[in-house]
């Protein structure tokens, strides 16, 4: 894997590095970088699917097109069962 140098100022790297030792039993700031990326990656995906069940009409959509995916997987356990 390629390395790089980036530029943040010494409290912010501070900050990082208490969280990483703190916060994610003690990895290395690189391995904290990655894992705040996808922290925050999934927090998108959570507030999207937020937005889309405060529009009733629009999660009804949603949910009729997964249920179409359930049915068309072939796997003989219909759609919309959990």
């Amino acid at each position: 894997m390629t390395l790089t140098t980036i530029k943040v100022q010494s409290d912010v790297r501070d900050d990082l590095a208490r969280l990483a030792a703190d916060d994610l039993g003690g990895v290395t700031l690189n391995a904290a970088v990655a894992h705040l990326i996808t922290e925050h990656r999934k927090a998108a995906v959570l507030a999207a699917y937020a937005r889309l069940q405060a529009d009733p009409e629009a999660w009804a959509d949603y949910e009729n097109e997964l249920d179409e995916w359930d049915g068309a997987a072939g796997d003989g356990l219909g759609g919309g069962e959990a």
